[in-house]
């Protein structure tokens, strides 16, 4: 990803994304590059929940 996305960003692409392949008439080749897209989005959008909740349980964990 070279762009900055949040979180909401990359869910409403992965959202838009899905919406497009769902209708079946994208062309096979720009298929495989929207699946490798949704991939990405999909890794930076766990990483980004991940990174989240190590926050929140940093915040509410005991010292």
């Amino acid at each position: 990803m070279e762009e900055k996305l949040t979180y909401e960003q990359a869910m409403a692409r992965l959202e838009a994304l899905a919406t497009k392949m769902e209708q079946g008439t994208m062309p096979i080749d720009e298929l495989a590059d929207r699946l490798r897209e949704a991939q990405g989005l999909i890794k930076f959008c766990r990483e980004q929940l991940y990174a989240a909740d190590k926050a929140v349980q940093q915040i509410l964990s005991p010292e």
